[in-house]
This record gives structure tokens, sequence and C-alpha cells, in this order.
């Protein structure tokens, strides 16, 4: 049997990224050394080369601290048990397995914890994610990728000894959605991929070619087109979304409703999303989202995935990789679900939208579905 380590090498050896790829996956002993924890605000840029599951042992899933400063982890899934380390922003560790435990605190109140190779941590802000990685693909005249690592950076230009952006922002995270316009190689022979960032257009923005997957068109095919009846009801009381075809329930998923925020000068701002009965108006697969900053609540994030918006204020249903603590009130209007299943309301809510569309809005008279809100 190969083992990972050894696979790794025959993948980096196809694709071309190089010998001294191969020298950098031996910064994983150094790290195995702390805690077995790798942040992703390690300076060193060949950390950028190292692979997550041959340095845990290739364990089911990964987990990419999001959104807390940090976290403890428990010799229980219970905040009660004996606490017996700490993981911090951007800290990725193995997940083998989910288990039903106690609330963490006011903000994180579900009951889902996450066994790691120390203990137990809450999941509300430790990401579910995977590593795959591919063989680079030409570009043509560009295509739509989606990140397929914990973590990622974009550099200004393609190579690791460029300058990279290491503001949360820029970074690309797994399950993100980005335009490749273009690639490069580098003098190591890694191969790069140039982003369209939608807000600034002209920025360069070069990413690991092998972190980001070509989504094939096949993938943005409508689901169910034949059923014209379609509509969906999200219960804000529930925090649940629910698709149907008739009267036939066929998709059920759940959600982060907007919520109340105050800020620094203790200022309160309701983004409660707001009852009532719309309409899908457009769709794109992948938005910069940013705003607040004018009211002290700022935020910022790119390659936000398959976006089905159904109000003109911006309100969406999108795919939110920034957290995992869905059942519970905490976006700024829209509906947050997972990037699975943003996906799939995308591909099944009409009005469709083809590969080649980056943006499109529903056409007058075009076949529309109803949003309830209740």
């Amino acid at each position: 049997m190969t083992s990972p380590l050894l696979s790794r090498r025959r993948f980096l050896a196809a694709s071309g990224l190089g010998a001294a790829a191969l020298a950098a996956a031996r910064v994983q002993t150094a790290f195995a050394g702390q805690g077995g924890r790798i942040s992703q605000d390690e300076e060193d840029p060949t950390a950028e080369l190292i692979s997550y599951n041959d340095l845990f042992g290739n364990p089911p899933l990964l987990g990419r601290v999001h959104g807390a400063a940090w976290l403890r982890i428990f010799t229980a899934p219970t905040p009660r048990a004996s606490s017996v380390d700490r993981v911090y922003w951007g800290d990725v560790m193995p997940i083998y397995r989910g288990v039903h435990g106690d609330p963490y605190d006011s903000r994180a109140r579900g009951n889902v914890w996450f066994e790691t190779d120390r203990g137990y941590i809450h999941s509300a802000y430790v990401v579910p994610s995977h590593e795959d990685f591919h063989a680079p693909q030409s570009v043509g005249s560009g295509f739509w990728g989606e990140v397929t690592v914990p973590v990622s950076w974009q550099h200004y230009l393609p190579s690791l000894e460029s300058q990279r952006y290491d503001y949360d922002w820029y970074k690309c995270y797994y399950s993100q959605v980005h335009y490749v316009s273009e690639s490069a190689t580098d003098e190591e022979g890694r191969v790069w991929y140039k982003l369209v960032d939608d807000f600034e257009e002209n920025r360069r923005a070069w990413v690991l070619a092998h972190h980001i997957r070509p989504i094939p068109r096949s993938e943005f095919d409508p689901i169910s087109p034949d059923v014209e009846d379609k509509w969906i009801q999200i219960g804000l009381d529930a925090q649940l979304l629910t698709c149907y075809e008739g009267n036939q329930l066929v998709f059920q998923t759940r959600i982060a409703s907007g919520t109340s925020y105050s800020n620094d000068e203790g200022e309160e701002f309701d983004f409660q999303t707001p009852y009532g009965e719309y309409t899908v108006q457009r769709k794109r697969p992948s938005r910069r989202m940013r705003g607040g900053h004018d009211i002290g609540l700022g935020y910022d994030v790119n390659g936000v995935p398959w976006c089905t918006y159904f109000s003109g204020t911006g309100a969406a249903i999108h795919g939110a990789y920034w957290h995992n603590n869905f059942g519970f009130p905490r976006s700024h209007g829209c509906i947050n679900v997972t990037p699975d299943a943003a996906k799939w309301v995308y591909r099944w809510a009409p009005p469709y939208v083809g590969y080649d569309d980056t943006y499109r809005w529903a056409e007058e008279g075009e076949l529309t579905t109803r949003i309830i809100i209740v």
C-alpha cells in the first residue's frame, strides 16, 4: 500500500510543482512538535506547501478555526470538563467524528462537538473542510474554480517569494468560488492561477493552482428543471430552509439568518431578516460581500459561493465558509447556509443561470421561485 507521503510526492512530480516543494514538505517535522497545530498566520511561505492530510495521517475531516479568537479543547464534549489545550483563529486540526454534548457559551449554543487528536472542541467555530489537490489545467478563456484546501494565500505575483495578502478578506478558504482568468508558472515550476476580484478588478491576486478545482459546466446544470411549482419556506424561529415541489418537501437545511449587532460605541443596529414573501431576483456564482464600515460594523468576505438574491437590498441565500454555527441567527440579513446547500438551492431554484453568466437578473415574465419567510 502506498504511504500518504509517497502519494504526495507522486502528485508533486506529476503536476510539475518542482523539487523545492518536496523539500518544503520537510517543514512538517517542525510543526509536528508544536502540538500538531498549524496556523494560517505562519510567516514562512513554504508552509503553503504543507499537506495537512500528510501531517495528521489522512483524517476523515479537517477543521479550521474561524470566527473566534480562540477556543478551548476539553476532555469531554462539555465546557464543564477539564480544558487540555487552546486553539486560535486560523488553526487547522484533524476531525475524527462528531458527537452530541452541551452548549459552549451564549453564541455557540448547539450540541455538536468534534473529536480531535487532543480532545473535544465545540463545532460552532470550527469549519469542516477537506484537502484535495488538483493537477493544473489550461485556463483558456477562463473558468470557475473552487478552493479545495482549508486555507490558501493570494499573492501579488505568481511566486511564493512574492508579497502575499495576509488580511482575512483576501485569503482563500475551503469552498470559496472564484473566477480564474489566467495562469503562470514560477521559477520552481509551480503553476499559479490568477483570480478575479469583483470589487477590485485590477488587483493582482495569484494562488497556487493545485489548491483550486475547476468546476465543470455540468455542476451548473439545473436540478429538476421540468418542475415549475417550486417554492422555498424559511422559518426564522426554527432556523430552517425548506424547498418544496408542489406540496412535496425535497430539501431542507439549517440556516443562520440576520440578527442585531452593537458597535464599539454601543449603538445597536437591526439586521434581522424581515418576514414576508419574495421571489428570486438574481443570481451569481460568487460575490465579494462587504459593508457596515460606516457604522463601525464592517465585514468583507470574498469568494462567497452560490448567491441567490431575493430582495433589492441585497439579501440572499448563500454559502458561508466563515462559521459553522448554523441553526442560530448571526448574519447581516442574508440567509447563511453551508456551501453545499447553497449550491443545491442555486441550481434548483428558477431562474436558472448558466456557466457563462457571472451575474444575471430574472427577465420580465421569466419563471421565478417564491420565497416565503415566516
